[in-house]
């Protein structure tokens, strides 16, 4: 393949498309926890969204040079947003295209760059095969042999997440990472969270996750109202939001507990909230990982996730994965049982750590495998 005419350091230049940068974007925290290794080592990191919110994210970016594309606010087949894609790819000078969402807008930008003589196009699934109904398994089915026709090189956020996704096909796994002080168990920030929403004695469900269908929520809703027969002085703390919210909020009401949630919206300091619950929910349909089940068992919290959920979210004792074909009452006797026998809360820390899932332990493999694929090409 016949390389540009620039100079060596010029072209260590990547573009990486995501849905957003917004703090609640998990494959925004993601992508940005290996940012800083990158941009060390001499990357010049542009980023192409579906949308734009400006924060901390966006101003470190721009402080490094690095350019920041919004595609149209358009429906996503439109001519409009195929145009964009196509400039920014065509006249961006990049060695590397790293393609963080899945369905159209990927097909058309792995094209566009395999046209345009990209060498490293990275497909990277951050979810398992979508089957939350016949229209989504088509078109995740549709989409991804599109998507493999032209990427060079495939990244998943975990083994199940890859298997489902790319079969027998070789690809790399990128860990999610965490900060683990951002999540260590504060007892002093357990009171004064647990006395702010007048629950200072009561058991506290938690939830940290998007109200939309992947995440189950109704079921959720389900197995917290068994749980708080069994328990009567549970509340539920959900962290989030979601087009489904005022559906869930109307079950809540039907069952005559809605007085015993707390809906807080989107927090970015989540890791002290995880503090003051006293178990972790979440019966997810799908996950790629799940990194809040991690963040949670950093902070010391019982987990309950569905069978669907990676076991390689299982890095504690804490980590609990139960069937989905399990009613929603065997879901809340699990807790019980679980909740009544837990000891006091421990740092997990170490637990992270062995796993790989921490800056100490993997803060460069991006960064490892960006030079890697790019040292190869430059030999090619």
């Amino acid at each position: 393949m016949k390389k540009k005419s620039l100079t060596h350091e010029k072209y260590k230049k990547a573009l990486i498309l995501l849905p957003s940068l917004e703090k609640g974007d998990g494959s925004a925290a993601a992508i940005m926890n290996y940012y800083d290794a990158l941009e060390e080592n001499g990357w010049t990191l542009d980023f192409l969204l579906t949308r734009y919110t400006q924060n901390d994210r966006t101003e470190k970016i721009a402080l490094h040079g690095g350019r920041i594309f919004i595609l149209p606010p358009k429906n996503k087949y439109s001519n409009s947003v195929a145009q964009k894609l196509l400039s920014v790819i065509k006249y961006g000078s990049y060695s590397i295209i790293h393609i963080n969402l899945p369905g159209h807008i990927a097909y058309l930008a792995l094209k566009d760059a395999k046209k345009y003589e990209i060498p490293i196009r990275i497909f990277h699934c951050h979810n398992p095969k979508n089957t939350l109904n016949l229209k989504t398994r088509v078109s995740t089915a549709i989409y991804d042999s599109l998507c493999l026709r032209y990427a060079s090189q495939l990244i998943a956020c975990s083994n199940s997440a890859g298997v489902s996704r790319y079969g027998n096909r070789d690809f790399k796994v990128l860990k999610n990472l965490i900060s683990v002080s951002s999540f260590k168990y504060d007892s002093t920030v357990r009171k004064e969270i647990r006395r702010k929403i007048d629950a200072e004695n009561n058991i506290i469900v938690g939830v940290v996750g998007r109200i939309t269908a992947q995440k189950n929520p109704l079921f959720l809703v389900e197995c917290f109202a068994a749980f708080k027969r069994k328990e009567p002085s549970a509340k539920l703390l959900w962290i989030g939001e979601g087009e489904m919210k005022e559906q869930v909020q109307n079950l809540l009401k039907e069952k005559s507990i809605f007085d015993d949630c707390i809906f807080t919206g989107r927090m970015e300091n989540v890791g002290q909230w995880y503090s003051a619950m006293d178990l972790f929910l979440l019966p997810s349909i799908f996950e790629g990982l799940g990194i809040v089940f991690l963040e949670a068992q950093c902070s010391g919290l019982l987990c309950f996730g569905s069978d669907r959920v990676p076991p390689e979210t299982e890095i504690t004792p804490l980590m609990h994965r139960l069937s989905l074909r399990e009613n929603a009452d065997n879901w809340a006797s699990a807790m019980q049982k679980e909740i009544s026998s837990s000891n006091i809360r421990q740092d997990m820390g170490e637990y992270l750590r062995k796993a790989g899932y921490t800056f100490e332990t993997s803060g460069n493999d991006m960064l490892l495998l960006y030079n890697d694929w790019y040292r190869e090409w430059e030999i090619s």
